[in-house]
This record gives structure tokens, sequence and C-alpha cells, in this order.
């Protein structure tokens, strides 16, 4: 299995066959002007790869598959669902503040009313 990239500083296309990649035998490196991914997600795109390839195994069983993903369909499906989980995040957070907030003035007016009892 290769795979195309295309260099995000030169705009060079090149391919990597996915078993070099894995087996470490072949760098993720642009061969035009040697721009490089990080190791740590150079890291995760390899184990996400031996997953994948691991899993199109199992399926073969059944199924034959033959696999193309854009980064452009991925981004956009990663930028929605982030969004969706900042929403989230943000109205869980307020709510929790709010209560926080409300809870503390309840207590405030409580130990007045006791200072004011004596």
């Amino acid at each position: 299995m290769t795979i195309d990239f295309t260099c995000q500083k030169c705009e060079a296309s090149f391919e990597i066959d996915a078993e070099d990649l894995i087996d470490g035998t072949e760098k993720l490196a642009c061969p035009q002007c040697d721009a490089k991914a990080p190791a740590n997600m150079v890291e995760d795109f390899v184990s996400a790869l031996s997953e994948l390839r691991a899993q199109v195994a199992n399926l073969s069983k059944k199924f034959a598959v033959n696999l193309a993903i854009e980064t452009e369909d991925v981004e956009e499906e990663f930028e929605s669902k982030e969004e969706e989980e900042g929403e989230e995040e943000d109205g869980e957070e307020e709510l929790d503040f709010d209560e926080d907030d409300e809870g503390d003035e309840d207590e405030d007016e409580l130990e007045d009313e006791d200072t004011d009892d004596r």
C-alpha cells in the first residue's frame, strides 16, 4: 500500500510505501525540501496505519477493501467535532460556575442571618 503525500511547504508530491514507514526503513520527510513532521506525530500515524492494516486484514475474510482518505475530508470532520465538543464543554462549565456561585451566596446569606440573630 502506497501513501501519496504533498508537502505543505514546497508543494512537492511524493509516495511512501506504508510497509516501509511502519517497519522504519523509510522516514516521513519531503525529498525536495526535507520538511519533517514531529516525531510524536509520525509515531501516532504509524500506529494508526498498523492498526488499520490489521483491521483490513480481518475484514478481508468477508470483504475486499479499497480505501482513499483525503486530508480535506478528515480536517472538516475533525473541526466540526471539535466545535461540537467545545460548545458542550462551555455549556457545562457555565452551568457548574453558576451553580457554585448560587451556592456560595446562599451560604453567605445563612451566615449573615446567624450573625444577626445573636
